[in-house]
């Protein structure tokens, strides 16, 4: 394969890794927020096992109560007690602090 047809589309092999890693993670928020027998489980751990890469994210967010949302696309979680709290999916933007200038 030539160098002109490695990268036809602009998206390298590592940038597609990422995309994958990234809507993988999405994904098992989504599965956490909805399932209610996942919660009973420690979260944490229930994400690791399934592939969970906690090194990869889209955004961070605080609360106005100075709470960082980890965010990956429009799912996301918070660290509270000691875990993983998955952050409500039908969130209200007052929720969040401004943005720092």
């Amino acid at each position: 394969m030539n160098e002109n047809n490695k990268n036809v589309t602009g998206w390298s092999r590592s940038k597609w890794k990422v995309r994958r890693t990234l809507e993988r993670n999405r994904t098992l928020l989504r599965s956490l927020r909805e399932h209610a027998s996942v919660a009973e489980e420690d979260a944490n751990a229930w994400l690791v096992r399934r592939g969970f890469d906690f090194e990869y994210h889209t955004h961070v967010l605080t609360t106005l109560e100075g709470k960082l949302v980890v965010m990956c696309y429009d799912e996301g979680y918070t660290l509270d007690r000691g875990g993983i709290q998955p952050w409500p999916h039908s969130r209200n933007s007052t929720l969040f602090a401004a943005p720092s200038s």
